[in-house]
């Protein structure tokens, strides 16, 4: 089966059993039981796992720092610019709309992605650490007004990463380890993928008030942030390689963890949720043609 067709088939599989279980059972806990525990598996298992095998079995280069860059650089774009688009809207609706605008699903669908049109994930397993440690940075620092390095620290991605350049440079573990992991990012695409799908939301939201937020989103994830990656690309002389992935992971629909931090500080996580589903099935759905134009 071709991988779009998979991924389009697991995140509609994840949907169906949410459905399923609201007709059964709309009042039980069992399906947020459920969701919750594979999202920890995902995020405090398969990540560091699938980051300690990519970093592990590859060397830095000084374009994982430009990778980093061109994100950081994104940011500091589509934030203040944001800020002026946003500047009348309710402070819940600005701050789920940020979300969605500045976080790309660089891992959970663009690890799939990577490995579907490129067959590889290095510019995916980079800019993925940078979104994790970014989406978990910018929402503590808007709603605290402080940055927490005590979470950055804790980050399961971020230990993952470190671990896997600390073996790549003892060398000797390398092939063991890598004979252990192999299977780790692909599992990883596949079970995030599954709980997006857990996680979507398709009703239950005014029509009036999704809106603006979901063309504003539409702006920046699929026309700003490819511009800005491949003007900085050329800008640092990428590789055109790289420089094609860093544009296509770099337009990725709205990252899954958006979701988790907008329920942590009550930013209309149905709203964010909702968006992410609409981008991300007609995304997945194109992979055939992004693929052609990309390769």
């Amino acid at each position: 089966m071709d991988d779009s067709l998979i991924l389009v088939t697991i995140i509609l599989a994840g949907f169906s059993v949410k459905i399923v279980s609201q007709k059964i059972s709309p009042r039980s806990k069992l399906f947020d039981s459920f969701a919750t525990m594979l999202t920890n598996i995902v995020y405090y298992s398969l990540v560091p796992l699938a980051f300690t095998y990519t970093f592990s079995t590859r060397r830095l280069a000084e374009s994982d720092v430009l990778i980093v860059a061109s994100f950081t650089v994104y940011i500091v774009v589509a934030g203040f610019s944001f800020k002026h688009i946003s500047r009348d809207w309710k402070e819940d609706l600005r701050n789920a709309t940020l979300l969605t605008v500045l976080f790309p699903n660089a891992v959970f669908l663009g690890f799939p992605v990577s490995f579907a049109l490129f067959g590889d994930v290095k510019v995916a397993s980079i800019l993925g650490l940078a979104t994790l440690t970014f989406n978990v940075l910018i929402p503590d620092f808007i709603a605290l007004k402080r940055v927490s390095l005590v979470k950055i620290l804790k980050l399961p991605a971020l230990a993952g990463f470190l671990i896997g350049v600390v073996i790549n440079q003892l060398g000797w573990p390398v092939t063991y380890v890598s004979s252990i992991l192999w299977w780790t990012p692909k599992t990883l695409s596949y079970l995030a993928t599954f709980v997006l799908g857990l996680r979507l939301q398709l009703g239950g939201i005014a029509s009036d008030m999704v809106k603006k937020p979901l063309l504003v989103t539409i702006l920046y994830r699929f026309i700003i942030a490819p511009v800005v990656a491949v003007f900085f690309a050329l800008l640092v002389g990428l590789p055109q390689a790289e420089s094609i992935q860093l544009a296509v992971v770099s337009g990725m629909p709205p990252a899954v963890l958006n979701t988790l931090m907008a329920s942590k500080y009550g930013w209309r996580p149905d709203l964010v949720a909702y968006i992410t589903f609409i981008l991300t099935i007609p995304t997945v759905l194109a992979l055939p043609i992004i693929g052609a134009l990309a390769l």
